[in-house]
Order: structure tokens, then C-alpha cells, then sequence
């Protein structure tokens, strides 16, 4: 952990403890009160970050509209956590922060420090035993380790009086848990799941997310993202929990500018391996691309695939086997072998790494290398993640030139699995992936 990294989370800790200083001090101040609880129901907000799904607001909701200028931060504590903001609104959701009173009291919370996360992709047993037999990495095939989904949820006390707008005051109360979560960009995909009829109708679990207020005759771009083998479950919903790789494209933000479908595909197995080999999955998720194409408004032309790990292996897998299927590829944190990637020459590639990443780093050096000697022109960016985003976003955006289609960016230090906590807020790559068209 860096030296800023340090700091970013003892000020994190020291805020939490404050917040629980002053909770217990506040609490103290009013025991015995006689007031009635307002308090009717607490709704857990959840959003998916770099390092996976986590609590970024809670929301209670009262019995009778809540006077504004009496909610404050040091009215309420949620365990474990940090309280940014508080306020007032007429409506159960995060920042929507008006002038009126309303019957629900919003706490924002601070983002927890990023984590190194991730699952591995076989058991400890299964580790061991594959590395006294000189194997290295997920099993092609494999069903992985699965791990159920985390149920997040909040626990919440009201620590100060808290005045209704006809007068009534509403004392502390004891700790509350939330009743349902409500999962922010996650609860807009729907669920799906592909028989390929050109495989014996073997299935493939899909999340696909349709943009909103879609006008007629028009046609949409569809980003595929796919998962790491960490990811590998029988739980359709795992892609869209462990990182911001599928969910920052449906995000309001994105959609805003860019609207688009996404697809998720769900893995139940290991589709590709350090062998460089890859199973039928590959093959039947982009016929499953072809059936929503089908099915959709999506435009052909602008057909974009990324993914982390096994997933970005599996999106070069594709570049080389369907070399005029994909506008542009965002390729985070992966390999492959430097011997058939010659295609990629050809297509507009963007790929992220970390200096640390032991496979990652050196496969695509070696990839990227070769392209260039073959006459492509290869554009390079090193980035130092204690420079925040807005700067390294500055840098990438100065790189780009309309006479390259091939771009790579190297986070000094970090590892594989900290490459994909920040490659899906490397804007301007996302961006200048949205501009192709095949």
C-alpha cells in the first residue's frame, strides 16, 4: 500500500471513529426522552465501485415530512461507516437533494478505501494440488470457485432530535437495519438466458441492459463486457457485482452521452486458459451477440467488446477469430499468445496493464511489440495511479491522434487485479472506443 494510500484510509478511520464519538455523545445527551419514532422503514443503497458491490447510501423514511434545517450528519450514524452528507427530500433517492421538506432523510456515504479484491478461480486445495503438478492458472472447463452474491445492507441509528415540519420531534433511536437494498445500475439489466442452436442449444446466461427513451427507426451501439475467471458462478447477477466493468456502461452518466445496450455474459465455466485455448463459449457468445442483433435495434457497425482478465483474453481470442466483428476492443488486464495476434494490427485496440501484473505486463509488451514491427503504429502512456483520475484522464485524452488505432496504457506498480479497479475510469479510452465504428 503507498504512502497516500496510507493516508487516504487513516483519515477514513478517523472520520469513522468521530462519527462514532459523536453518535454515542449525542445518544447519551437524550436517553429517557418520551418522544415518539418516526422512524417507518430504512432502505439500503448500493453501488458497485472498483473493488466490487458496496453500501454507498441509506434512506429512512418517516411518518411525517421532515423539517430540512433539522437533519445534519452528526443526527444519525451507520455502522461501519463514514456519513458524508445528509438531507431532506421528497423522494427515496440519492442525490436528489432539493430545497422542500420531505418524508425521507438521505445519508450519503464516504466510498470505503479500494480494497485488492477478487476471487481466485480455484479452491486453495485445488491450487495446491494443480502446482505440484506444474499447472499454473484456471482449468479450462472448470467450474471455478463460486462464491454466493454478498447481500448488502445497512444498520442505522438516529442519534439527535430530528423535527417534523407540524413541530413533532423525533428523539434518537436504537440501531435499525434496513428491510431491502436497493442495487443502483444493477437492477437494470434483466436477465436472460441464450439456447444456441448452433451448439446442440447449449445455454449461456446473459444480463443485458436496453437503454431507455429509445427513438424509432434509430439503432444503438452494444458494448459485451466479460468477467474474470474469479467470476465463474452459477449466479447470473455475479458480472455485474465484482467491479465496474459491465455496469459503468449502463451507468446514468454513460448514457447520458452515449446510449447503448450492454450485455453481460455469465460464465458457469472457465472459458479460455494460459494454454491459450478457449472452449465453445467463445463461439456461443457471439452467436448470442447475433441474436440480440436480431432482436434489436443494435447497429452492426458499432459493436465493441471488452473485458478483465479471462475476459479480455477471450475478447483477443475473438479479434483473432472474428476479425471484422468488433468496431474496437478495450482490453484490461490480460494475455495472450504473441504468435497468432497478428490481426490485431489491423483493429482498434486500447489495452491497460500494470507494471505488476506478471502475465498481463509482458505478454502484451511482447504483443504489442510485434504489431509495431509488422508497420502499426502503437501509441504509449505510463500512469502512476497516485496521480488521481482527472490527471491521468488529462494525459490519455493529450494522446490520442486520428492516425492511430492502437493505444496502450501501463499503470507503474500496481497488479493484475488493480488494473481493472481503475481501467473503467479511464474516460477518454472508453470514449475514443465509442468513436469507432467497423
Amino acid at each position: 500500500m503507498k504512502l497516500s494510500r496510507k493516508k487516504n484510509f487513516l483519515t477514513w478511520a478517523a472520520k469513522l471513529c468521530c462519527c462514532l464519538t459523536m453518535s454515542m455523545t449525542g445518544f447519551g445527551m437524550i436517553t429517557g426522552t418520551a418522544f415518539a419514532d418516526g422512524v417507518q422503514d430504512v432502505e439500503a443503497i448500493s453501488e458497485v465501485f472498483g473493488d466490487g458491490e458496496h453500501l454507498s447510501a441509506v434512506i429512512l423514511s418517516y411518518d411525517k415530512p421532515i423539517l430540512k434545517e433539522s437533519v445534519s450528519i452528526d443526527d444519525f450514524c451507520v455502522t461501519n461507516r463514514v456519513i458524508k452528507d445528509a438531507y431532506v427530500s421528497k423522494f427515496p433517492q440519492k442525490g436528489n437533494r432539493g430545497d422542500s421538506d420531505g418524508i425521507y432523510v438521505v445519508l450519503e456515504l464516504e466510498a470505503l478505501p479500494l480494497a485488492e479484491q477478487g476471487v481466485e478461480s480455484h479452491s486453495a486445495e485445488d491450487r495446491a494440488a494443480r502446482e505440484e503438478q506444474g499447472f499454473h492458472g484456471p482449468t479450462l472447463g472448470s467450474h471455478g470457485n463460486p462464491q454466493p452474491l454478498a447481500v448488502v445492507s445497512a444498520e442505522v441509528r438516529q442519534n439527535g432530535i430530528v423535527k417534523a415540519t407540524d413541530g413533532s420531534l423525533y428523539p434518537p433511536t436504537e440501531n435499525k437495519s434496513s428491510s431491502h437494498t436497493h442495487q443502483l445500475v444493477i437492477e437494470d439489466f434483466a436477465q436472460g438466458t441464450f439456447e444456441d442452436a448452433k451448439q446442440d442449444n447449449a445455454k449461456l446466461m446473459y444480463n443485458l441492459y436496453v437503454p431507455k427513451n429509445r427513438a424509432p427507426q434509430k439503432k444503438y451501439p452494444l458494448v459485451v463486457f466479460m468477467h474474470d475467471a474469479g467470476v465463474v458462478s452459477p449466479e447470473i447477477k455475479a458480472t455485474l457485482s465484482q467491479g465496474k466493468g459491465a455496469v459503468i456502461w449502463a451507468s446514468e452518466e454513460w448514457q447520458e452521452k452515449h446510449p447503448c445496450f450492454v450485455l453481460a455474459p455469465q460464465y458457469d465455466t472457465v472459458i479460455v486458459d494460459d494454454k491459450y485455448q478457449y472452449g465453445p463459449e467463445l463461439d456461443r457468445t457471439v452467436h448470442l451477440i447475433e441474436h440480440l442483433v436480431n432482436e434489436y435495434p443494435i447497429d452492426r457497425h458499432r459493436i465493441y467488446n471488452t473485458g478483465q482478465s479471462m475476459g479480455g483474453m477471450t475478447s483477443i481470442a475473438m479479434d483473432v477469430k472474428y476479425q471484422d466483428f468488433f468496431a474496437a476492443s478495450y482490453l484490461v488486464a490480460c494475455k495472450w499468445d504473441a504468435n497468432v495476434t497478428m490481426p490485431l494490427g489491423n483493429q482498434n485496440i486500447w489495452a491497460v496493464a500494470s507494471e505488476g501484473d506478471p502475465g498481463a505486463a509482458p505478454s502484451m509488451k511482447e504483443i504489442l511489440g510485434n504489431l509495431e514491427q509488422s508497420g502499426a503504429k502503437v501509441l504509449r502512456m505510463t500512469a502512476d495511479l497516485e496521480q488521481g483520475d482527472s490527471k491521468i484522464n488529462e494525459i490519455a485524452a493529450d494522446m490520442i491522434r486520428p492516425n492511430c488505432h492502437i493505444y496502450y496504457t501501463l499503470y507503474t506498480g500496481g497488479s493484475h487485479r488493480s488494473t481493472w479497479q481503475h481501467a473503467y475510469d479511464l474516460l477518454p479510452a472508453m470514449e475514443w472506443i465509442f468513436s469507432q465504428r467497423r
